[in-house]
Parts: C-alpha cells; sequence; structure tokens
C-alpha cells in the first residue's frame, strides 16, 4: 500500500509563516501514529494564531476588529 500513496505538493501560499507551519507537516508520514495528533493540533494552534493576527482589522475599516463569523463589508 505505501508504493500507491501519492505525496501532495505543497503550494506556497504566499504567507512564509503559514508556509513555515505547513511544511512542518512534511514529516507527519515518518511519525508514529501516537505522535500525529499532537503534531497536528500543534499544527492547527499556529495557525489559528496567524489568522487571529490577520483578523485584527476589516479591511476597509482600519483598526476594527472583526468578529468570528463576520465578513468585512
Amino acid at each position: 500500500m505505501d508504493a500507491e500513496r501519492v505525496r501532495l505538493a505543497l503550494t506556497p501560499t504566499g504567507d512564509p509563516q503559514v508556509d513555515a507551519v505547513i511544511a512542518g507537516l512534511a514529516g507527519l508520514d515518518g511519525l508514529d501514529l501516537a505522535r500525529r495528533p499532537a503534531v497536528l493540533q500543534d499544527t492547527h494552534d499556529r495557525l489559528r494564531e496567524i489568522l487571529g493576527e490577520l483578523g485584527d482589522a476589516v479591511p476597509g475599516e482600519p483598526g476594527r476588529r472583526g468578529a468570528q463569523g463576520e465578513l468585512g463589508r
């Protein structure tokens, strides 16, 4: 089955922070299954932090913090 695995190519997002976090997933295949959830949780947490930093201002309204689920209009 391992010979049939397809390795996806990572497409850069254009954000170096996000790209670095996602690149950390490349070694996931080599980890023991028991350690994978911790790596995935850490990756998720780091991406949420980055998104939180981006959500500090809604486009078109500098300085206004966007609420979760709210789209800038």
